[in-house]
């Protein structure tokens, strides 16, 4: 018998699509006005990092803001955990960090919450 030929299984090699999607509600925040969502958006194009510097984005990382949120879309890797590291910088800019916080509420989104401070009335 004659020996199988061995089949060539080499694919082609495509670069993967990485998009990410980020949305920060900033909704309690406006809403009693704290902070403007336009200097947010501003500084998150100023400092957000790609290739080592900031405030170069180019067309891989687009910031938009909409209805009192900030959507970040990015075509290059980008982690959550950095959009929560900036806007806890931008909180403790504005000397807001004593009463917001950046709270996860889903997989790809932060908000901006009060912190819960239970006052039971117990003062005698």
């Amino acid at each position: 018998m004659p020996p199988k030929a061995k089949k060539s299984l080499k694919k082609s090699k495509k670069p993967k699509k990485i998009s990410h999607r980020f949305v920060i509600d900033c909704k309690t925040a406006i809403e009693d006005d704290l902070m403007d969502e336009k200097e947010f958006t501003d500084f998150l194009k100023a400092r957000i990092k790609v290739n080592k510097k900031t405030g170069q984005l180019g067309d891989n990382v687009q910031v938009s803001r909409a209805d009192k949120k900030v959507t970040v879309q990015a075509k290059i890797p980008m982690s959550k955990r950095y959009l929560k590291y900036l806007s806890k910088k931008f909180l403790k800019k504005k000397n807001m960090r004593d009463f917001l916080r950046v709270v996860a509420s889903s997989k790809n989104e932060y908000e901006l919450r009060y912190f819960n401070v239970a006052n039971d009335g117990d003062d005698d």
